[in-house]
This record gives C-alpha cells, sequence and structure tokens, in this order.
C-alpha cells in the first residue's frame, strides 16, 4: 500500500518500476535492489520496498534525496511534478478504503494546477547566471542557452529551463542538478502536463515539421543544427499536449524519443495518439547513444536527414488502438 493524499493505494510497485531502465536491478524478497537511479555508481545501493514504495539510496550524501516516498520516486521517473504522479497513481489504481463515504467527506485535492495563472517573468531574474555544465558536458551553445532563457541557481547549484506556454508565458520553472541526476520543479507553477517545450518557438517560426523528443536539452540540440524541435518533459504524451500539438502549425513530426525502454513507450503512445492526424516519422538512433545530445554536432546532422515515415495504417492494423 502507498500513502497518497492521505489514503492508502493498492499500487502495483513492481509493475510500475518494470516500466523503466535500471542498472544491476534484481529483486531480494520484497525488495527491488539496483543501481541509484539519482547518481552514478557501480555497485547497487538503491532499494524499494515493493510493499509500501519507501525507497532508500544508501549512498547519497544528501538527505533530501537519501530516501523517500514512492511518488517522489515515480515522479523522477516520470519527469513531473509529485502531484502529477499522485494524480496518476488515484486513477489508475484508485482509493483502497473500507468506507467509501468517508473518502466522500474526508478526501480533499489541492487546488488544480492547471488552474494556476502564469508565473511572473521576474521569477527569471534571481537566475541570471551561468554554470558551465550546459556548454562543457551537453555542449549547448550559449546563444542557445540565452535563446531558450536559462540560467542557474546558485543557492541549489542547478540550471533552471524557463517552460513558457505557446503565447509565450511563463508557465513553470524546472531545476536541474549540475552535480547530481536530481531534478524539480517551482511549487506554484503550472504542470509541465499541460505544455509542451519549444512550442512558443514553433509558433514564433511557424514551423511545421518538428522533432519530438522527451527533455529540454534534447530540444535545444535540435534547435542548434537548425531543426526545430518540442519537448515532453514527461514519460508520456498527455491528452493537453496531444492537443497543443494538433492545434499547432506542426504538420510533420519526426519522433526522436530516447534509445530506452521508456523512449519506446512514449514513441508508441505518440504514434496511436497522432498516427492519421499529422505526418509521422521516426529518428533511429545509434544502439550505442541514449539519446540525440549524446550524438556529437556532425553526427547529428548525418543522421538527420535520414528520417522514416511510419506506416501508420499497417502499424494500426497491427492490433494498436486509434484514440478517440
Amino acid at each position: 500500500m502507498v500513502t497518497i493524499r492521505g489514503h492508502e493505494i493498492d499500487v502495483d510497485i513492481t509493475r510500475e518500476l518494470q516500466l523503466y531502465d535500471w542498472q544491476r536491478p534484481r529483486l531480494r524478497g520484497d525488495k527491488f535492489l539496483a543501481c541509484s537511479p539519482f547518481r552514478s555508481e557501480r555497485h547497487p545501493s538503491f532499494a524499494v520496498h515493493l510493499h509500501t514504495g519507501v525507497w532508500i539510496d544508501s549512498g547519497s550524501d544528501d538527505e533530501e534525496w537519501k530516501k523517500g516516498g514512492f511518488s517522489k520516486l515515480l515522479s523522477w521517473l516520470r519527469n513531473e511534478t509529485i502531484f502529477e504522479t499522485e494524480s496518476y497513481l488515484l486513477e489508475e489504481y484508485g482509493i483502497h478504503v473500507k468506507d467509501i463515504d468517508s473518502v466522500q467527506l474526508s478526501f480533499r485535492l489541492p487546488v488544480e494546477e492547471s488552474q494556476l495563472p502564469p508565473l511572473s517573468m521576474e521569477r527569471l531574474i534571481e537566475y541570471r547566471y551561468r554554470h558551465p555544465y550546459l556548454l562543457e558536458q551537453r555542449g549547448i551553445q550559449e546563444r542557445y542557452q540565452r535563446a531558450f532563457q536559462i540560467g542557474y541557481d546558485r543557492k541549489n547549484r542547478a540550471i533552471t529551463f524557463p517552460w513558457f506556454d505557446r503565447e509565450g508565458a511563463l508557465a513553470t520553472i524546472k531545476f536541474r542538478s549540475v552535480t547530481h541526476k536530481w531534478f524539480w520543479y517551482v511549487s506554484d507553477g503550472q504542470p509541465v502536463k499541460n505544455h509542451v517545450y519549444g512550442m512558443n518557438l514553433i509558433y514564433q517560426r511557424g514551423a511545421s515539421r518538428a522533432y519530438i523528443v522527451e527533455s529540454e536539452i534534447d530540444a535545444i540540440t535540435l534547435w542548434q543544427i537548425g531543426q526545430p524541435a518540442i519537448a515532453l518533459g514527461g514519460a508520456h504524451l498527455s491528452p493537453r499536449q496531444r492537443e497543443l500539438i494538433l492545434q499547432s502549425p506542426i504538420q510533420e513530426l519526426i519522433i526522436a524519443t530516447d534509445n530506452d525502454r521508456a523512449g519506446k513507450r512514449i514513441a508508441e503512445s505518440i504514434i496511436r495518439q497522432l498516427g492519421g492526424y499529422v505526418c509521422l516519422k521516426t529518428l533511429r538512433l545509434p544502439d550505442d547513444v541514449k539519446d540525440v545530445n549524446e550524438l556529437s554536432r556532425d553526427n547529428l546532422k548525418r543522421i538527420a536527414h535520414s528520417v522514416r515515415e511510419i506506416d501508420w495504417l499497417s502499424w494500426l492494423y497491427s492490433g494498436h488502438q486509434k484514440p478517440n
């Protein structure tokens, strides 16, 4: 049982964990063991209790990321806020209580994040600093860091990625640690599932052809070689993101999600939800790279033009279903 917003939810923890790639995973009794997803290590020191979802990263030196509940871990894996993950778990697994009337009386959701107004652009002022991480380790040039208004949080040692809505208003801010794989969002921002990263630039350019990827860095990497790109920022294509894409100038969409289990699952979701509405193509990454950012600039340019159109009707008739 996983406790979410004061209620016990019967979550299939094993099923949720198996949706993602892990390094050196194994089961030992009622525990799932693997290398930590939050940092690099060779010997597994990360454990998840399969009944409660409580996890412990015994090799971590940071109290915030040394242990936690399942919602926090899954929100990291899904690349979204904890509120969004809790909403997913509630919808997927329901509420486990003996007296349903007690739920009607006591179950109170926080203010829906989709009702939150845009953030003030002045929020970005405190992050107008630079850290060499993006340029030196990820190859993101200064001109593109400025174009996407990327900053640096000196207090928490994290890169800041502003997310804008399609009109250019500030929707939320994502923080990405420069020392670990940790990330988080501002507490009063709008959910990323209601936005598409880079969509404001698609409208500005009137781009009819774009790549679709998972992360902000991957999207910027493609923009650097002159290829418009958008990012989902999460582990799935939400209904609102689907709507935003269909309403946009995009007529041709090239799927370039990560070269792992989660990336393949996201690609299938994109095909299922957008096939027949826009022209879909796919970019095949070399087997030895995880995402487009791991490719050199020249290699990315070379394979960017070797995309393959998806035979959506064949895909559909092979047993997949089209959304209503």
